[in-house]
């Protein structure tokens, strides 16, 4: 596969003008072509339109890292505490039964699905201290735990070919890459991608794009970057803002990369050198990202 390397850096625009604590999980959805995200802390989930830049959102019920796309047209709430079917339209919440396997401990985080409709997510310890979390894979209604030892779950997505699986566990801050056979749903041996232990720097979601790299968040260095699938550093994306959270590639090309941002606990000079800390950020990526997978219903 050839990569289409990138040796400068790319800035970012201001993309959706919006007020989110804690920015996660940018989704671009093909039906409607917008892009949604949520705010963890604030409890709401965002749609953008990139056509017209009109935001809209919605509050929901607890807090939420993440929607993901299904197979019959609905939305997975991943709540901290449960995953739940519902719509942006309504306000009804259907508990996915499957998803009470964790501990009282744990809490939901990021997720993604595979081209099989598994959905793959990761978990986390809610007081940050202990590896308590893990990976669960569910496929249908069945539950199973592959992965132990994860502090801080995050970004989780495969190479193109879907023989390595991405994942990021923010503390101490490592990206690891797994190997994966798709057809039995296995995780397999890891190999450490980027260590950012004892840097400062906190890896978050990140994305994948048809050249096999990956695009990360880097919180509290400013930047989004993208590695190869041998760990290089091959390209950086420059944020207006110390905190970007995570990645989404979208638009009818894929080639838009969105990203998303905090601004909880920054002071009145905080936001002086960041007044668009806590908006959705776009760059253009010469390779296009992978396509989002709906969890099969």
């Amino acid at each position: 596969m050839a990569i289409t390397y990138m040796t400068h850096e790319i800035s970012a625009e201001l993309a959706f003008h919006c007020d989110t604590q804690l920015g996660e999980g940018p989704l671009w959805n093909p039906a409607d072509n917008m892009l949604y995200w949520i705010d963890l802390i604030g409890k709401r989930l965002y749609r953008g339109s990139p056509q017209t830049g009109e935001v809209d959102s919605k509050a929901l019920p607890y807090r939420c890292a993440r929607v993901t796309l299904c197979s019959d047209g609905s939305l997975l709430f991943s709540f901290t505490r449960g995953l739940a079917f519902g719509t942006y339209e309504s306000d009804h919440y259907v508990p996915f039964a499957a998803s009470g396997l964790i501990s009282p401990q744990e809490r939901y985080n990021d997720a993604a699905c595979d081209s099989r409709g598994r959905l793959w997510t990761g978990t986390y310890d809610v007081d940050l201290k202990a590896p308590l979390g893990g990976i669960y894979c569910f496929e249908g209604h069945r539950a199973s735990c592959e992965e132990t030892g994860v502090r801080l779950a995050n970004g989780l997505r495969w190479s193109p070919d879907e023989r390595t699986m991405y994942f990021a566990d923010s503390r101490p801050g490592q990206l690891w890459a797994y190997e994966f056979d798709l057809d039995d749903g296995y995780v397999g041996e890891r190999r450490l991608l980027v260590d950012y232990t004892d840097t400062g720097v906190k890896p978050d979601g990140l994305a994948t794009d048809t050249d096999g790299c990956v695009w990360i968040a880097e919180v509290h260095r400013s930047r989004v970057a993208r590695y190869t699938p041998q760990g290089k550093l091959d390209c950086v994306v420059e944020v207006p803002t110390r905190r970007p959270t995570s990645v989404s590639f979208g638009g009818v090309d894929r080639k838009t990369l969105y990203i998303t941002t905090r601004n909880d606990g920054m002071t009145e000079a905080d936001f002086a050198a960041e007044p668009h800390a806590g908006c959705v950020f776009a760059a253009a990526s010469p390779a296009a990202g992978l396509a989002e997978y709906a969890f099969r219903v």
